[in-house]
């Protein structure tokens, strides 16, 4: 049994069911001890842990990013210092990128923004067959 259950308190923990019937189960935080048990009548063992059961993003500003797709519809030429917007919560990214024969190319962050995470997708204003990938934030 587990000696540092308590009932109505909260743990972040590991709770796997003994009998084997449920498996594991993970949760975060992990539920208070069973109505009226205490640790000495509990069904459940814990695993003490301070770690996260699932990895946070890391939130930061674009370090490197890569065009995703690059079919533009702007006449050749670059195109300096766009706009872009994000399904999620970075904000104030701006590209600078080269059209040529419709295609994209050369890109570069003028303003890295905020709050960006690795893989958010932005589309460029004005120009929304042109994507960019986040690839790493600082």
């Amino acid at each position: 049994m587990a000696s540092n259950l308590n009932a109505g308190v909260g743990q972040h923990a590991t709770v796997t069911n003994k009998t084997g019937k449920a498996g594991s189960v993970s949760q975060n935080p992990a539920p208070p001890v069973e109505a009226g048990n205490n640790s000495a009548k509990s069904a459940y063992t814990t695993v003490s842990s301070t770690a996260p059961l699932v990895s946070m993003p890391t939130f930061g500003s674009i370090a490197t990013a890569s065009l995703t797709t690059s079919v533009s519809t702007k006449a050749d030429g670059t195109q300096t210092a766009v706009a872009t917007t994000v399904v999620g919560s970075g904000t104030g990214a701006t590209v600078t990128y080269t059209v040529a024969s419709s295609s994209a190319s050369n890109l570069s962050i003028v303003s890295a923004g905020t709050n960006y995470v690795v893989g958010d997708v932005l589309t460029v204003v004005g120009d929304t067959s042109v994507t960019v990938t986040v690839n790493s934030v600082a």
